[in-house]
């Protein structure tokens, strides 16, 4: 049988939009955020943000035959649609801000089986290898099922030497040792991180967690600039805020269907308190 020429995805592919090598000698020590598709759409949040008040540049896109419409039953192949009424195969995108020697990844998609989310995150890790990545964060939403009217962000960190640095501008998360922490790609990122000599944080901002919550992108991002150093404005997630709040009752009838959930007392839709991230 011919072998197949041209573009093709068998696993995981990055196809850069700018020249990898001219990237390289821009770079000095640059820091990797992730910002995926998550618990109350907080990750996403945050990074859609960071790209409108920052000047970025599309370093590459991630496309993976494990990227599958979030919303619809595993294994379902497909295309999507862009603003322009064309169809687009599903991928993720990665960013660079110069000013800042930043990388955003973002996107709708994480990966279907246990494995692909090993494999994904192997990818990005393995990117950030190349590339002298010192610092990785992720963000993300920690679900409380319950309204939260001012949000903390909490900091799930891979050594002690890094509390110092993080604990005055998040909360440090504590638990039992051994116990679930981070979910998803959101945690294997800063897990494979650390065993890779990359210091890892995972900001999650308290969040109900059954619809999409741009307070507690507003607190992981204040926290993140905090930390990091990264002057931006936050204005606009107030106003995205008081937009979600208005959409607020839909969302929760949207994801009662597509996830199935059942109703807590007084009719109000459960957040997922098991998937942080």
């Amino acid at each position: 049988m011919r072998a197949m020429s041209g573009f093709t995805i068998e696993d995981f592919k990055f196809e850069y939009s700018i020249d990898r090598s001219e990237l390289e000698g821009r770079i000095e020590s640059p820091i990797f955020v992730e910002g995926l598709l998550g618990v109350g759409h907080v990750g996403l949040l945050s990074a859609n943000h960071l790209l409108r008040e920052l000047e970025f540049e599309k370093a590459a896109e991630v496309y993976s035959p494990h990227f599958s419409e979030p919303f619809q039953p595993k294994d379902t192949p497909g295309v999507v649609y862009s603003e322009k009424g064309t169809a687009k195969l599903h991928y993720n995108e990665l960013f660079y801000n110069p000013e800042n020697d930043l990388f955003v990844y973002k996107g709708l998609y994480q990966g279907d089986y246990c494995e692909y989310y090993y494999r994904h995150a192997n990818l990005m890790i393995g990117f950030c290898n190349d590339l002298g990545v010192g610092r990785v964060y992720t963000l993300g939403g920690l679900g409380t099922g319950s309204e939260v009217e001012e949000p903390n962000t909490h900091a799930i960190v891979t050594s002690e030497e890094q509390v110092a640095r993080i604990g005055p501008h998040a909360e440090i998360q504590r638990g039992k040792e051994n116990r679930p922490g981070v979910t998803g790609l959101s945690g294997l990122l800063i897990g494979i991180a650390e065993k890779n000599g990359i210091e890892g944080v995972s900001l999650l901002g308290e969040t109900h967690g059954a619809y999409p919550d741009a307070k507690a992108a507003k607190t992981v991002l204040d926290s993140l600039s905090k930390i990091e150093g990264i002057e931006m404005g936050l204005s606009a997630l107030d106003e995205k805020a008081e937009e979600l709040e208005e959409k607020k009752e839909e969302f929760k009838r949207k994801m009662k269907m597509i996830r199935g959930r059942g109703r807590g007392r007084g009719g109000e839709e459960r957040g997922d308190r098991r998937y942080v991230g």
